[in-house]
C-alpha cells in the first residue's frame, strides 16, 4: 500500500554553516513522514550518516509530539515567531511527550552514530478525539491542552518501557511490504499512545504516595542484583524475597513500583536485552547468547527472542554483522 504523502507536516532545508552533506540526500534516507489519518502524522528516522547532518525544518501545523528514541543523540532547537529559543536534547531509551507554540527550528545529527527514532505527530483536535475520556491519566500540562487552552506548552520525559522499545523496534524494522502498511502503522500509533500514557499513569499514581521507603527500596535494589547475577540459575521468588528480606508480596510489588513490571517480566525483560547486546556488541553466536542469558534450549530462546523483538535471532545477528 502506498503512504500517504499528502498533507505533509515538516519541511526541510540545509541548516546555514552545514558541513557540506546533502540535505535531499539526509532526508530521504533518514527521515520519513507517513500521513496515517487526518490530524496524525509518524516520523521514522532509522540510519547511520557518514557525516554531520543540520537542517531546518518547518511544521505546517501545531501538533503534540510523543517520541520514542532507541538509540541516537541529536540536539534540537526550536523557535517561534513570538517565543524564545527552545532547545532539546534528544538521547538513547528516551520515550517523551512535547507540545510546543513553536512552528520552526533546526537540529544536528551527529555522523557515525546509529539514530532510531520514531515520533507520532497529533494536531491538537485530534488528540482531544482520541483522549477525551482519558484525562485522568494524563498530567495536568496535558489535562490543560484536552480542556482546550491553546497557549500551554509541555515537555514530558522518561526511560521507555521494554513494551514501548519492543514495539518501536518492530515498526522500524519491519518492511512497508510486509503488511497493509497505513493500516499496521495506524494500530502500532494507537497502541504506542496507549502504552506510554499507561507509563504516564503508573508514574501519576506513584507520585500521589504508596511510595517504597528508603530500607525498601534498598531490598528491592538487593533482590534486582541477585536476580540477574546468574541468568542459567536464578533463584526462585520464595527464595528472592527471603534473601532480600521481604515478602513475596512485599517483593512484587516492589519490582512493579520500581521497574514497571513483575519480577517474572522483569527477568525475562533483562535477558532479551542482554541477549540483544551480546549479538549486537560481541562477537558471540546465538547458541553462545543463548546459554550465556540461561537457555539451554537455543530453539526456545529463538522464539521468545522473535517475540519480543519481532526478528530471529540469527537474521538480527547477520543485520548487524553487514
Amino acid at each position: 500500500m502506498q503512504e500517504k504523502k499528502s498533507p505533509r507536516l515538516f519541511y526541510f532545508k540545509p541548516f546555514p554553516g552545514s558541513d557540506g552533506s546533502s540535505p535531499n540526500e539526509s532526508v530521504s534516507w533518514g527521515h520519513r513522514e507517513v500521513c496515517i489519518r487526518p490530524g496524525l502524522w509518524m516520523s521514522l528516522i532509522n540510519f547511520t550518516p557518514s557525516s554531520q547532518v543540520c537542517l531546518e525544518y518547518e511544521k505546517q501545523f501545531p501538533v503534540i509530539d510523543f517520541g520514542f528514541v532507541i538509540s541516537g543523540n541529536i540536539q534540537k532547537q526550536s523557535q517561534g515567531p513570538d517565543s524564545y529559543p527552545d532547545e532539546l536534547q534528544v538521547r538513547s531509551g528516551i520515550s517523551g511527550v512535547r507540545l510546543e507554540n513553536r512552528q520552526s527550528g533546526s537540529f544536528v545529527v551527529p555522523a557515525q552514530q546509529e539514530h532510531q527514532i520514531l515520533h507520532l505527530h497529533m494536531t491538537l483536535p485530534f488528540f482531544r478525539k482520541v483522549l477525551k475520556d482519558e484525562s485522568q491519566v494524563l498530567p495536568k500540562g496535558l489535562r490543560a491542552v484536552l480542556k482546550g487552552d491553546m497557549h500551554v506548552e509541555f515537555t514530558s520525559t522518561r526511560p521507555m518501557t521494554p513494551d514501548i522499545q519492543s514495539v518501536v523496534y518492530q515498526v522500524l524494522n519491519t518492511s512497508s511490504n510486509a503488511y497493509p502498511w497505513s493500516l499496521y502503522l495506524e494500530g502500532k500509533s494507537l497502541e504506542l499512545l496507549s502504552l506510554h500514557l499507561a507509563a504516564l499513569s503508573i508514574d501519576l499514581r506513584k507520585s500521589k504516595g504508596g511510595m517504597l521507603n528508603r530500607s525498601e527500596k534498598e531490598r528491592i535494589k538487593t533482590a534486582r542484583s541477585i536476580l540477574i547475577k546468574d541468568l542459567q540459575f536464578p533463584p526462585v521468588l520464595h527464595d528472592l524475597a527471603a534473601m532480600a528480606g521481604l515478602s513475596v508480596a512485599k517483593l512484587q510489588a516492589g519490582f512493579k513500583q520500581a521497574y514497571g513490571m513483575s519480577v517474572f517480566d522483569y527477568f525475562r525483560e533483562y535477558r532479551m536485552q542482554k541477549a540483544r547486546q551480546l549479538l549486537t556488541e560481541t562477537e558471540t553466536n546465538v547458541s553462545e547468547t543463548a546459554w550465556q542469558v540461561g537457555y539451554v534450549n537455543v530453539s526456545h530462546f529463538s522464539a521468545a527472542f522473535k517475540k519480543r523483538f519481532g526478528i530471529l535471532p540469527k537474521h538480527y545477528l547477520k543485520m548487524h554483522l553487514v
